[in-house]
């Protein structure tokens, strides 16, 4: 039986037509992996950018904020329009974003083009976070490899994450912090050339774009983020972190109403509904809350505690980073035999693990004396990061994967703001507090690194017991469908003429 491809929908003809998994999933890596790449490399100059610009240190603040501000606020909108306009248009947009953000840091010498070039190449990086897991979740059908797929894809995040700190150091070692992003432009132009050439559209047409949501997802998330942000560094009490709270609070209530009221909603509330939906966005977000927060902190300690280099501290982290490229290959082999649930719930013990022996360490303590807490940590993050991300887009319809790719990267992102902004905002008050009591700053620095970090462990921890519950709930509905289903057809055979 053939398809008319004149008498099908635009879905329908995408279907037909067929997408090979393999080119998608090399442009969603290399898409991806610019997204992360962009966040750690920012991290690593920010030293030598101080210095260049004469930044004070409230400004250097909003170097690496105003980047995730951007994707946080606009990735959940992001998805819903990939639905509707075309997911390889919406991630081709993204990449000439982040291909533009890269250009204009290349040239950047002031602050507002600095803030300016971070904020485009964010405008790229909430475009392609969930118009790439779209078109790899649409080109993949079967849910078993799929998850394998979305491991991949997650893995390239941990690769960006990786290399950032690297390129900075080299950058810095041989030319200035403007050559770090080159990289960013020369692989955001290789993922545009393989999604042009072998990628083929797709898009929903059903799906309806839904601007009152837009507005008051986009701004109303903007405003949360800019008050965990600006918060953290001058009061959460202050007037306007307060009128930022307020504000957000309003517009996301705002945003919930009209979205229960459409029939075709930007993000369906409605599958909150399911417990398995509604906690594996808790569950992702608390992953990378974990991963990018303690990683910050590691990168600072390594710095100011133990004197080392940006390109000294990417090879150092490339243990914690390396394991958690590994984890996420190996999540997508073990996931089609064990489920996610279970891989969710030994990547965030392991990762706690992991937390747990790096608050252990001491102003001398040496890399062999931290080396298993990032293997650890970098494992168990890893483990956990895509089948989280998986279990969330399992339960959308199909031709829905950018919404839910949306609102999955969307809860990502924002535990990744929450884990640089409290984590980083514990480092600083409590260090304020211990350098006036230890005559070694090192010392308190050590000490405000290790309090926060037993802040990183505490919501990993709280993740594993909501995965846990989580797998138990599931075993019990499981369970009451089978016996529903065994009485149903116990019933059938005692009355054979009875309709069902």
């Amino acid at each position: 039986m053939t398809t008319d491809l004149r008498d099908a929908t635009a879905e329908e003809r995408d279907d037909a037509r067929g997408t090979r998994p393999g080119p998608v999933l090399v442009a969603a890596c290399l898409g991806l992996f610019t997204v992360f790449l962009q966040t750690t490399q920012t991290i690593g100059t920010l030293g030598a950018v101080q210095a260049d610009l004469r930044l004070a240190p409230a400004d250097m603040v909003w170097v690496p904020s105003m980047y995730t501000l951007v994707v946080a606020s606009c990735v959940l909108g992001a998805g819903a329009l990939a639905d509707r306009w075309g997911r390889k248009r919406v991630f081709l947009t993204g990449t000439a974003a982040m291909a533009a953000g890269a250009l204009v840091l290349l040239l950047a010498d002031n602050l507002a083009t600095l803030l300016t070039g971070q904020a485009i190449a964010g405008l790229g990086g909430a475009l392609i976070t969930p118009s790439s897991l779209a078109l790899i979740t649409h080109a993949v059908r079967d849910p078993r490899r799929r998850a394998g797929a979305i491991a991949a894809w997650a893995a390239a995040s941990g690769l960006g994450l990786a290399v950032g700190p690297l390129v900075a150091g080299l950058a810095l070692r041989w030319w200035t912090w403007h050559a770090a992003f080159w990289l960013n432009l020369v692989v955001a132009g290789l993922a545009a050339i393989v999604a042009l050439g072998r990628v083929t559209e797709s898009r929903n047409p059903a799906q309806r774009l839904d601007w009152a949501g837009q507005f008051t997802a986009i701004a109303g998330l903007a405003l949360l983020v800019f008050w965990l942000i600006d918060g953290g560094h001058h009061g959460y009490a202050s007037a306007r972190a307060l009128t930022a709270v307020v504000t957000a609070v309003l517009l996301l209530a705002a945003f919930a109403l009209v979205e229960l009221r459409r029939t075709a909603p930007m993000v369906d509330l409605r599958l909150m509904r399911d417990p398995s939906y509604s906690v594996s966005l808790l569950l992702a977000g608390t992953v990378l809350f974990g991963f990018v927060g303690l990683c910050l902190l590691q990168v600072l300690w390594l710095q100011r505690v133990r004197g080392l280099t940006a390109l000294q501290v990417g090879v150092q982290l490339l243990a914690e980073f390396g394991a958690f490229i590994a984890a996420s290959v190996l999540a997508g082999i073990l996931v089609r035999r064990l489920g996610p649930r279970v891989l969710i719930t030994a990547g965030l013990l392991l990762a706690a693990v992991g937390a747990v022996l790096f608050a252990q360490v001491g102003p001398d303590t040496a890399f062999a004396g931290y080396a298993a807490a990032f293997v650890l940590f970098g494992l168990g993050c890893g483990l956990a990061n895509a089948p989280s991300t998986a279990l969330a887009v399992g339960h959308v319809p199909h031709g829905r994967e950018g919404e839910a790719g949306g609102a999955v990267n969307a809860a990502r992102q924002i535990g990744a703001v929450l884990g640089t902004s409290i984590l980083g905002t514990r480092v600083t008050t409590h260090f304020e507090d211990r350098v006036t009591h230890v005559r070694d700053p090192r010392i308190a620095f050590t000490d405000a690194v290790t309090h926060a970090t037993w802040v990183a462990v505490a919501a990993l921890g709280a993740g594993t017991v909501l995965a846990l519950g989580l797998s138990a709930w599931s075993r019990r509905r499981a369970n009451r469908q089978v016996t529903a289903a065994n009485e149903a057809l116990r019933g059938a055979e005692r009355h054979p003429g009875r309709r069902a």
